[in-house]
C-alpha cells in the first residue's frame, strides 16, 4: 500500500499536538520518566542482545578512532561535569570560608533559606535557579542525579585538586 504523504504529514501533525497537549497538562518530567520506564523495560527484556551491541560498537570505534579519540571523551566529560557543578561547589567553598562546616552544608534544606541571605546574593540563588536538578528532596544542594550529596562525596569534590 502506497504511503500517501499528505496523511503522513497530517499525522506528523497530530502527533505533535499531542505531544505539546500532553507537555503543558504533565510538564517535561512526564516525558523522561516513561522514557526512563520504556528504557528500563527494553533492557531487561534485551539486555544479552544489547550488551554484545555495545561491545561490538565500541571495538569498531576503537578501531576507528584509536584511544585518543576515548581519551579526549573522558576530558570532555570531565569537564561538563565540573562546569555543571561550578556554581553549587563555589556557593560551598564559600561557606567552609565562612567557618561552616560539611556535614552541617549538607542538611541544609529550603527551611533554612532566611538565614542564608548572603549567600542568596553570593551565588546560592543562580545554582538553585540554573544548576540545582529537580529532585524529591529538599536538601538545597544536590548531586547532578538530583540526590542529597553525601559527607564522603562532599569532601572528596572540595579536595584542592
Amino acid at each position: 500500500m502506497p504511503v500517501n504523504s499528505k496523511s503522513n504529514s497530517a499525522r506528523r501533525v497530530a502527533g505533535q499536538l499531542g505531544g505539546q497537549t500532553t507537555r503543558r497538562k504533565y510538564g517535561v518530567k512526564y516525558f523522561k520518566d516513561i522514557g526512563a520506564l520504556g528504557g528500563q523495560a527494553t533492557m531487561e527484556r534485551h539486555a544479552d542482545e544489547y550488551t554484545l551491541y555495545r561491545q561490538r560498537g565500541g571495538q569498531v570505534t576503537k578501531r576507528r578512532y584509536g584511544r585518543e579519540h576515548y581519551r579526549q571523551l573522558a576530558r570532555r566529560s570531565a569537564q561538563a561535569r565540573r562546569v555543571a557543578t561550578a556554581q553549587r561547589d563555589a556557593v560551598i567553598r564559600e561557606m567552609l570560608y565562612d567557618g561552616w562546616k560539611i556535614p552541617s552544608i549538607i542538611n541544609l534544606t529550603f527551611d533554612d533559606l532566611p538565614r542564608l541571605k548572603k549567600y542568596l546574593s553570593n551565588g546560592l540563588g543562580r545554582y538553585l535557579e540554573e544548576e540545582r536538578p529537580d529532585s524529591e528532596t529538599d536538601c538545597l544542594f544536590t548531586s547532578k542525579s538530583g540526590r542529597p550529596l553525601t559527607l564522603a562525596n562532599t569532601y572528596k569534590m572540595m579536595r584542592p585538586k
